[in-house]
């Protein structure tokens, strides 16, 4: 089986035509040196480690600018031969893969990238302490053993087909890096643990960008790397800055005056700043806004009620929501905001995605209906909204605030929390999960990922804690990182049935059935179809290429400096 039969799928060809108008056709002039410091201002930094392994998807923009995915992505998202696995390819039972690795890659202190270093990273995923990443309890419960075929070539033998496995490579739905493993080994300390302190204060990849500095909590900072192997992206900025900045007044207050270059926006920031001359780019469809109910699988919570659950949805008028938080940003960028037909989870450039599905009514009356059946308006309790921003969803405050509006005119009792995104990741991480009864709920932003199933797995399935009957009976581990569905039996039956399934058409199919089945589960409430805004002082930027279909494969490197840039 080829590699191109496991990166590419029917439903993704879809998106493309989205993708098109907002593509970038132009090569980025080379400039003879590079020049400035690109001043980046994000949302947040998720989990501020320099140890890839230890931290999660929304930190790639904070620590992967040093890094290299295994699997690459073009402009708009799709899997390519022009990262540091140049070939994936598969037995035809499908349970054995050989990666190709590209060769004269070197890390930043030297020395060249060979298959140890990708067998070593494998491995160092599949560790406890990679949990709290999304490609670690994937590769964990998908790899049975990794062996070194020659210096550029690993065979990675999986406990059974997988159809997403080179999806989990990639960063436009995974999160793993190359670790460089002599390096690593050669750091103070007789321990695993004690390395990975090593590593975390003197990191090296092979990345575009080299580490130079952080303030935890503030910023962190990188050089340009001349000698990084693709020529075509060696940084033309000469430093980058990533800056934390969770207000986005204060954003664009810092555009305004001068002290950072680009920044990610909301849809109201994003119109305010073109009115005012300033660039805006715009990646599409890079996140589903995402109400979760968190651990609603515990018969503790109130959300365990599947009744409560539909009232729940049934009480939002969504489209009012969206309408009201996505208006558009100009006649020709239109807005940043829609509602994809169906449950969560799928949309446009989303294999299985169907857009004559049906999705949710906006029915206030049978809400309350429910409600009143299940005994909940006779003796309401009061659940907790956690009120948090995601670099790829800074309205998810705004959309806190509209939901309590609306369950409490069902009569919902709901108190609005005001926590960030660290406070949340840490119990969704915990073992057991930290939530606490009678109910939890808050906005996640899940990527578009085009594999959809990866998706699935990430929000819908068991944590590797929880062993359900069919992955005792199949001996093979779900293992999600959100674990949002109510019935985690379920969900990992379905999830597990696909995850072999990988011819194209059948695999098209079967994502189909996962959204028909789950659909009526109530299990989450997709809120809104997000595009992302970043704004650009036009004299310091003049062009900058992020991949599409994922919010944090940021390709700083590829930002090209204006005329005020020295």
């Amino acid at each position: 089986m080829r590699q191109s039969q496991w990166s590419l799928r029917a439903g993704v060809v879809v998106a493309m035509a989205l993708l098109a108008m907002v593509a970038h056709a132009t090569v980025p002039e080379v400039w003879a040196a590079p020049k400035g410091t690109l001043r980046v201002a994000v949302v947040n930094f998720d989990r501020e480690s320099t140890a890839q392994w230890l931290g999660a998807i929304p930190m790639l923009p904070y620590i992967g600018n040093m890094n290299d995915p295994f699997i690459a992505a073009d402009e708009n998202g799709q899997l390519s031969q022009q990262g540091m696995v140049t070939e994936w390819q598969a037995n035809p039972a499908g349970d054995v893969i050989t990666l190709t690795i590209r060769p004269g890659v070197k890390f930043h202190h030297g020395d060249e990238e060979t298959a140890e270093d990708i067998k070593f990273s494998i491995e160092t995923w599949q560790r406890p302490q990679a949990s709290v990443s999304v490609s670690g309890p994937a590769i964990r419960g998908a790899v049975k053993n990794v062996e070194v075929l020659s210096k550029h070539q690993v065979q990675v033998t999986l406990h059974s087909p997988n159809a997403i496995f080179p999806h989990l490579l990639s960063w436009v739905e995974g999160d793993i890096g190359v670790v460089p493993k002599r390096y690593f080994e050669s750091l103070p300390g007789n321990t695993f643990e004690e390395k990975e302190e090593a590593f975390i204060k003197a990191p090296l990849g092979t990345g575009p960008w080299k580490f130079v500095k952080r303030n935890i909590a503030t910023d962190i900072e990188f050089e340009a790397n001349l000698d990084y192997w693709d020529a075509q992206r060696v940084p033309q900025f000469a430093r980058l800055r990533v800056i934390k900045v969770p207000e986005v007044s204060t954003r664009m207050n810092m555009l305004r005056t001068g002290e950072v270059d680009l920044a990610v926006m909301d849809s109201d920031a994003a119109r305010a700043l073109d009115k005012e001359g300033f660039k805006i780019f715009v990646t599409r469809n890079v996140a589903h806004g995402l109400l979760v109910f968190y651990q609603c699988y515990d018969p503790r919570m109130i959300t365990h009620d599947i009744r409560f659950r539909k009232a729940a949805t049934l009480a939002l008028d969504r489209q009012a929501i969206v309408q009201a938080l996505f208006p558009p940003i100009s006649p020709t960028i239109g807005s940043l905001g829609s509602l994809s037909a169906g449950g969560p989870l799928t949309g446009p450039g989303v294999v299985g995605y169907d857009p004559s599905a049906s999705t949710y009514p906006y029915d206030p009356k049978e809400a309350k209906r429910l409600l009143k059946d299940m005994g909940y308006l006779a003796k309401p309790v009061t659940i907790t909204a956690n009120s948090f921003a995601f670099a790829s969803l800074p309205e998810g405050p705004k959309f806190i605030e509209a939901i309590a509006g609306y369950w409490e005119a069902v009569g919902i009792k709901v108190q609005i929390r005001q926590v960030d995104l660290p406070f949340v990741a840490k119990r969704l991480s915990a073992t057991p999960q930290g939530f606490e009864p009678p109910g939890e709920a808050g906005v996640q932003s899940p990527w578009y990922r085009p594999s959809g199933l990866n998706n699935f797995r990430v929000f819908a399935v068991s944590r590797p804690e929880i062993k359900t009957e069919v992955e005792k009976a199949r001996g093979l581990e779900a293992g999600g990182a959100v674990a949002g569905h109510c019935d985690p039996n379920k969900a990992d039956t379905l999830y597990l049935d696909d995850l072999g399934i990988i011819e194209t058409d059948k695999h098209q199919e079967a994502m189909r059935q996962i959204n028909r089945e789950t659909y009526e589960d109530y299990w989450s409430v997709p809120m809104v179809s997000r595009s992302e805004a970043w704004a650009a002082r036009p004299g310091m930027v003049a062009d900058w290429r992020p991949v599409h279909l994922g919010p944090v494969y940021m390709r700083f490197e590829t930002a090209v400096p204006g005329p005020e840039a020295k």
